[in-house]
């Protein structure tokens, strides 16, 4: 583990802020910390930044507390702890300090891309965590990222963004009221960047344009600009898959998805058909990582058959299986179905195949539920139907759905729950 420093007390004058500090064991599944862990002290050591830059002086923390002082150039300015996330360790603010930052986000005056990722990356933690942040201040916290466009900034937020996303879905109005807001959040991006490579991209231009249309497949999805880009070029790919120019491979399957989703039979089939046509594996998983996409259930059901049919091969059917069971609240429901109804079909047809195989077949249809009750419908199942060379991915597949469960729970009693919250941002 590694420690969580939580700043208790601020005290801010116009030419300094003084700041207590204390630290203690982060648990990122927010359970107790044990008797003997309680003592647990690590040596931190203590880098700060202000707007006039990394402060030189860094404090060494060994004690549980520790009082700093840090020069300021005004009574306004914001203090970042840990600047450019060198240490290993958590941060904790007060309400204030966390306001300070925010705006410093907006204006960009907070200007290391590894300050403002470790500022997302510690509050999606100490959320989950529980107790710990609120949930208000965290979406307060990534409603000030609108104009953000470094790549690795982005990585963060697409990371939190889905976390909250996959939780949420399980409750329908909360979900839509967190999806308007990450929708608003990511669609700027797309001027920014946009869909086509430009002459003089670097790497990290590439990338951050695979992160935005893999953003814009799980918030924008049904945005008509969106919709007909995807569909554009889908359809122009499909037609010709020698044009890779149309459809570059780090943004294929996103692309797919969207379309999928917004489409019915007709681009159904014609997305399975290029399941025939690839001239390779990496090519035709894109097709098996995205089919599940479509949002007609009988369609969702089909792709199942189809790719247990014997159609796929052994060693990758599973992916399509996982293509339904991560397509939402609606295709998780039909692929754990589809696993107790096959069960013994699928056993005899993994028989030869190495338990692993198994292990990712029940992660792909049952492993994207977040709820207790959920958890021990599972374990129930798998009581009765035993399949004992899997029993270690079960339990920990149904101990990260408590987990998930938990968090959950964490967001819906917190102020988030309630409309006016969203229409404040």
């Amino acid at each position: 583990g590694f420690p969580l420093v939580k700043v208790t007390k601020e005290e801010w004058h116009d030419d300094k802020v003084v700041l207590e500090l204390e630290q203690s064991w982060f648990l990122a599944d927010g359970s107790e910390v044990p008797e003997d862990g309680k003592d647990k002290l690590w040596t931190i050591p203590i880098l700060t930044a202000t707007p006039a830059g990394v402060q030189p002086d860094m404090v060494l923390m060994r004690e549980k507390q520790a009082t700093i002082t840090i020069p300021l150039k005004s009574k306004n300015d914001w203090v970042k702890l840990n600047a450019g996330q060198e240490v290993p360790m958590r941060v904790q603010y007060t309400e204030e300090m966390l306001a300070r930052l925010s705006k410093a986000v907006t204006t960009k005056e907070l200007t290391s891309p590894a300050d403002r990722v470790g500022l997302v990356i510690d509050a999606y933690a100490l959320v989950k965590a529980g107790q710990k942040m609120t949930p208000e201040a965290l979406i307060q916290l990534l409603a000030a990222y609108k104009q953000e466009d470094d790549c690795v900034v982005w990585q963060g937020l697409a990371d939190a963004l889905g976390g909250l996303e996959s939780v949420l879905s399980e409750d329908e109005a909360l979900h839509g009221h967190f999806c308007k807001f990450a929708r608003d959040l990511v669609l700027p991006l797309v001027d920014k960047i946009g869909w086509e490579a430009k002459p003089g991209d670097g790497h990290l231009s590439s990338i951050l344009r695979g992160i935005m249309v893999s953003l814009l497949c799980e918030f924008c999805a049904e945005d008509e600009s969106v919709k007909s880009e995807a569909k554009k070029r889908c359809e122009a790919f499909l037609e010709d898959p020698s044009s890779a120019d149309v459809l570059p491979a780090d943004i294929k399957s996103p692309v797919f998805k969207i379309y999928l989703e917004s489409g019915g039979e007709k681009e159904y089939d014609a997305v399975k058909g290029y399941y025939y046509q690839a001239k390779d594996n990496a090519e035709r998983k894109h097709v098996l990582n995205t089919l599940g996409q479509t949002s007609d259930p009988k369609l969702k059901l089909a792709t199942l058959d189809w790719t247990t049919s014997g159609e796929v091969k052994l060693q990758d059917f599973f992916y399509a299986m996982g293509s339904v069971g991560r397509s939402g609240k609606q295709g998780r429901e039909i692929s754990w179905q589809y696993f107790q109804d096959h069960h013994k079909r699928l056993s005899e047809m993994l028989a030869k195949a190495s338990p692993s195989l198994m292990d990712a077949v029940i992660v792909m249809c049952s492993g994207a539920f977040c709820s207790e009750a959920k958890a021990d419908e599972i374990e129930a199942f798998f009581k009765k139907n035993p399949f004992p060379k899997n029993e270690r991915k079960i339990a920990q597949m149904t101990e990260n759905m408590r987990a998930n469960g938990k968090f959950l729970a964490t967001l819906k009693s917190s102020g988030i729950n309630k409309a006016e919250f969203w229409s404040g941002l």
